[in-house]
């Protein structure tokens, strides 16, 4: 009987797509130890100021990925199949266009700027550019491929959106292995290279193959020749301009923090912010997929009017959400001899034992907002988001600096995103509730 119950939950998309952002998050946290281990200190801070100034380009496609979360699931419910092949067709077309621009702007910053006496980086300039340049490259390919995890989530199929990222990483963390064992005494720009290239063509076949793979099994056929719908396009850029808004700010909260302390303090204490970060994402990441692959359902069920389900759901999530609490709590304790292990003895010599108390409830309080986000995301109900995010965004950028020119350090930073998650989930958990009742006794 219990193990019936068991694979019934492991049958569930939340369950299983928790799962695999689960090894996803596994096998970036041992590629994370060789990286560390192959780069150095100095030149893993490099690599994590040039892989995390692309990954800002994500939220910059005017909210496309997440209009298709929310409106395939609407069409679908409302059975027009030919409405759907209309919207992923102008998507893709959309998406293409952008990436174009991107790149533009990419190559314009890299050729322009000293980004050795921008980001304090202690290399060679001309390989700098190069280094930046190639990342571009793949950046801008993926920036396209990777509408497939949006496509898959819109189908109410989450998992395989989470699949895909799992192989993504446990490819790159087999050819790390590799370069780490046998190419360990190479230049350093030689290995910053090296790791580019097998990030880049890796990401770029994965998400080239999950990309065919949608169309072959769905029965989906948007024409992507043909010019652009108009009417489409323009419903598209209404609804995704205020999931980019919300996008922006998230950038601002979450990505500009490394940029700001290579300015003030080193790159070294990027690598131990970044540590961090990465360290808290194994557990962040699994229960954030999980908490994802509502938010299709959460269109879906909005649609047919199946309110009362909203409150069982949010029911339940305040029972799971203790259980959440209590695995941080043991994650936090273990995470003291996690570093040892995975980055090794200097490395986790520089973190303070306080940053991973910090970072416990930051990761807490993040959950239980994203949770809530997922909602409001998915019956489309953004203006909150978009003036409370901005608040934040607002106030964070003078904040930051502050703490930092005043020699408050990492400590600084943590409390202050500790205090905007706080904030963040006891406004979100109030308006949900509201909405719900009102929803009901409507």
């Amino acid at each position: 009987m219990l193990l019936e119950k068991i694979l019934k939950n492991l049958s569930s998309q939340a369950a299983q797509s928790a799962v695999f952002k689960g090894l996803t998050g596994f096998f970036m946290f041992i590629s994370i130890s060789f990286l560390v281990r192959f780069l150095g200190e100095t030149g893993y801070g490099i690599w994590v100021l040039v892989f995390s100034f692309f990954q800002w380009g994500l939220y910059f496609d005017f909210g496309i990925s997440n209009v298709l979360k929310s409106k395939i699931p609407e069409l679908i419910s409302k059975k027009q199949e030919n409405q759907i092949n209309i919207f992923i067709a102008e998507s893709i077309k959309i998406t293409t266009l952008i990436a174009f621009v991107l790149l533009f702007i990419c190559v314009f910053f890299i050729y322009v700027f000293n980004l050795n006496a921008t980001f304090n980086i202690d290399i060679d300039l001309y390989f700098t550019k190069k280094l930046f340049f190639l990342n571009a490259v793949f950046f801008c390919i993926n920036f396209v491929l990777s509408i497939n995890k949006s496509l898959y989530i819109g189908v109410l199929n989450p998992k395989i959106s989470e699949l895909s990222s799992t192989i993504t990483q446990f490819f790159f963390f087999i050819s790390i292995g590799i370069v780490f064992i046998f190419f360990n005494s190479i230049s350093i720009e030689e290995k910053l290279l090296t790791i580019t290239l097998l990030n880049g063509v890796n990401t770029t076949f994965i998400n080239g193959v999950f990309l065919y793979l949608f169309f072959r099994k769905n029965n989906y056929k948007p024409l992507l020749f043909q010019k652009f719908n108009s009417i489409i396009s323009k419903e598209i850029f209404n609804n995704g301009m205020k999931f980019m808004i919300i996008q922006i700010f998230m950038v601002v909260i979450f990505f500009s923090d490394p940029y700001f302390i290579a300015s003030y303090c080193s790159t070294k204490d990027v690598s131990v912010f970044d540590v961090l970060n990465r360290l808290y994402q194994l557990p962040l990441l699994i229960i954030v997929s999980g908490l994802a692959s509502f938010w299709p359902f959460f269109s879906k069920k909005f649609h047919e009017k199946q309110f009362l389900w909203f409150k069982s759901t949010f029911q339940r999530f305040q029972k799971i959400y203790f259980m959440i609490f209590i695995c941080l709590i043991f994650f936090t304790i273990l995470s003291n001899y996690l570093l040892q292990f995975w980055v090794g003895n200097e490395m986790s010599s520089y973190i303070d034992k306080n940053y991973l108390i910090l970072m416990m409830f930051i990761v807490l309080f993040r959950i239980y907002f994203t949770f809530y986000a997922n909602f409001f995301n998915g019956i489309n109900r953004l203006k909150s988001q978009i003036v409370v995010m901005g608040l934040t965004a607002v106030i964070k950028i003078p904040l930051t600096i502050f703490l930092l020119k005043n020699g408050f350090g990492l400590n600084g930073i943590f409390l202050q995103l500790l205090f905007f998650m706080l904030l963040w989930a006891i406004y979100f958990k109030i308006e949900s509730s509201i909405v719900i009742n009102k929803m009901i006794n409507e």
